[in-house]
């Protein structure tokens, strides 16, 4: 039996120190067996043994949180029957959890642009710029570690700031 399986960011983040990556969402689709009383994922470090096992229940999801940043990890799911009876395992997916999300710009009122981004909790990250991609000549704006949420904030004031500026974020 094969298990569509897909992934997708949860909304939630690590609020671990350790460099951990947000939250990993696991979609199926449910077994056609009339014996699958419930699913299990398993997953580990690409390249290693199974690690770990998740029982589920008859939930066609699950989150995987604890996940170590910008690592390779595979998943895969089974059907389980009652008696604990499991089925051969769905296609494999690996999967490099993001380190850090998409910036969130916001003007200021006094004209300061503040960049904001997630990443994993702990993380010392940067915010650089350039006021061109044509090439791109990018300079360090400054520096934040992530806090226990994950959250990074970079604060460009306006002062001699030229009228277009692009942002990226970046770790060191």
């Amino acid at each position: 039996m094969l298990i569509g399986l897909l992934i997708a960011l949860a909304e939630s983040k690590s609020a671990s120190a350790v460099m951990t990556a947000y939250p990993v969402k696991l979609k199926w689709d449910a077994s056609s067996s009339a014996s699958a009383a419930g699913y299990a994922v398993y997953y580990g470090v690409s390249g290693s043994a199974v690690t770990n096992r998740l029982y589920v229940g008859a939930a066609l999801e699950a989150v995987v949180a604890g996940l170590p940043a910008n690592t390779s990890h595979f998943f895969y799911v089974v059907a389980c029957s009652a008696a604990g009876a499991e089925s051969a395992p769905s296609n494999v997916l690996t999967y490099n959890p993001p380190v850090l999300s998409r910036l969130k710009l916001n003007q200021q009122t006094d004209g300061t642009m503040r960049v904001q981004f997630s990443a994993a909790a702990g993380a010392l990250c940067r915010v650089d710029y350039t006021s061109s991609l044509n090439p791109a000549q990018w300079q360090v704006l400054g520096s934040a570690t992530a806090d226990a949420s994950g959250n990074v904030v970079v604060n460009d004031s306006p002062g001699g700031r030229p009228a277009i500026r692009f942002y990226r974020g970046a770790r060191p």
